[in-house]
């Protein structure tokens, strides 16, 4: 559900915090030696341990210090027997098993803003994190499977194809693998990326879906019959927007590569309009999107809804539609003008004329505002479950590991949007509406289609 219209980094809250002084630098270059000893590399495995170990046990102090429940989702004495465990394993694993490793213990966590990106971040002076390289094919995690999106020119060919399996693990148990990377609560954000995950070629060999030095091995299902595509990962140089883009293609030194996609069309909500939001009247209906929460010009976050109720009410039948299924959060503090706009309108707030579309990207602030629409309106949510919980740890720090220089995003703050007593994992709107891949194929837009289709009585 990312869409490209995001290239654009936006403000998401996220603060700092750096491991080392020294974090942000480039690594040195390592000029070649002669091969060690079994005595030196032995010595070696054992110093790059010791190394890990103090990334690992910086992040945890910083993660006691600044989460206000980290053991909310996993007992501390579980957390923490699975600290010691990777602690103890640190030294017979190579790098990708160590990083991939850690991200299971910052995983145990879990709140959608407690993650370990496999990624870089789109955020100037950030290290590249892993550094892993991708396939030449963009998967994508559909209510009814896991999909090729994108795809280069020389496997243009499998576009469309539903993967049945990566190596010899069929693909709910290769997504499972992956989901242990992720957050374990906030399991619709989870949802959302862990098909970037598997396109990382080390990320396979540690989880034992491919095999170190051969091709990645895809079983594919094109048109009811079943192939086999052999992929070679591309240079680690040659990165995808990983957050903005669902289908979008990676781009490195030299530019983009020539790059195709699965879908025929695009529909209302993943047009490239405005990275904030925009509005838009339909024939029965005014459309708001709201992509983050934060100021704009000219007049501001608020302003857009009033424009959007403005349109509303020119129709002979006001009804307004709220789109957050894009929106991955931004300042939380400005929903209070932008509810009383649509809660003070009574041709608006009331059955019937008001509809709020969510996804598993509704995130962060834009969950807040889904409380306080669900509190304090009379709409009615369409789509699928929000990214978390309605109250939730959020406001995400960036730490960022002394040796490994591995950014890690955590929380540092609890919000509290509903009652202390709701322990809902997520908000299920009232109409659930599954995203398949035949909408996204066709650009069929399910979710606006059955709000649409209510008002006219269908």
């Amino acid at each position: 559900m990312r869409h490209s219209v995001f290239s654009r980094p936006r403000r998401l809250g996220i603060a700092l915090t750096l491991g080392a002084i020294a974090a942000c630098a480039t690594v040195p270059a390592v000029e070649a030696q002669p091969a060690p000893t079994t005595q030196t590399a032995a010595s070696e495995a054992t110093s790059e341990a010791a190394l890990w170990r103090e990334d690992a046990e910086a992040f945890l102090a910083v993660l006691l210090a600044e989460h206000e429940d980290p053991f909310f989702a996993t007992p501390e004495p579980e957390f923490r027997a699975a600290f010691e465990a990777y602690l103890a394993a640190l030294e017979t694993m190579n790098r990708s098993e160590r990083i991939v490793g850690l991200a299971r213990i910052v995983a145990l966590v879990g709140d959608g803003h407690t993650w370990m990106p496999m990624h870089a971040l789109p955020f100037d002076g950030m290290p590249p994190g892993p550094a892993f390289s991708s396939l030449p094919v963009r998967f994508e995690w559909f209510e009814d499977g896991l999909f090729i999106v994108g795809a280069t020119q020389a496997h243009r060919a499998a576009l469309g194809a539903r993967i049945i399996a990566i190596g010899d693990t069929g693909t709910q148990a290769a997504v499972d693998r992956a989901m242990t990377m992720l957050p374990r609560d906030a399991v619709n954000l989870s949802s959302e990326f862990v098909a970037e995950w598997l396109m990382q070629r080390e990320i396979l060999n540690t989880l034992g879906l491919a095999t170190p030095g051969e091709p990645v091995r895809l079983t594919l299902e094109i048109n009811g019959r079943r192939e086999t595509l052999a992929l070679e990962a591309l240079p680690a140089a040659m990165q995808y927007d990983w957050i903005f883009s669902s289908d979008g293609g990676p781009t490195g030194p030299d530019g983009a590569l020539d790059w195709y996609t699965a879908a025929a069309a695009t529909p209302l909500w993943r047009e490239p309009t405005d990275p904030l939001g925009w509005t838009v009247t339909l024939d029965n209906a005014a459309y708001l999107q709201i992509n983050q929460i934060a100021e704009r010009e000219p007049g501001g976050y608020a302003g857009l809804a009033q424009t959007a109720v403005d349109q509303a009410e020119s129709l002979a039948n006001p009804v307004l539609v709220i789109d957050l299924r894009q929106s991955l959060g931004g300042d939380g503090s400005l929903n209070d003008d932008l509810v009383a706009v649509i809660r003070d309108n009574p041709q608006i707030n009331r059955p019937g004329h008001l509809f709020v579309l969510t996804s598993r990207m509704t995130h962060s602030a834009a969950i807040m505002l889904v409380s306080k629409l669900e509190q304090q309106t009379h709409a009615r949510f369409y789509g699928q479950a929000t990214a978390d919980r309605p109250n939730h740890n959020g406001e995400t720090n960036i730490f960022i590991t002394p040796n490994s220089h591995l950014p890690i995003l955590h929380a540092s703050e609890y919000y509290q949007t509903v009652a202390a007593s709701d322990t809902r994992r997520f908000r299920t709107p009232d109409v659930t509406i599954p995203y398949r891949f035949s909408d996204y194929r066709t650009g069929h837009d399910p979710v606006l289609a059955a709000v649409l289709d209510s008002l006219q009585g269908h």
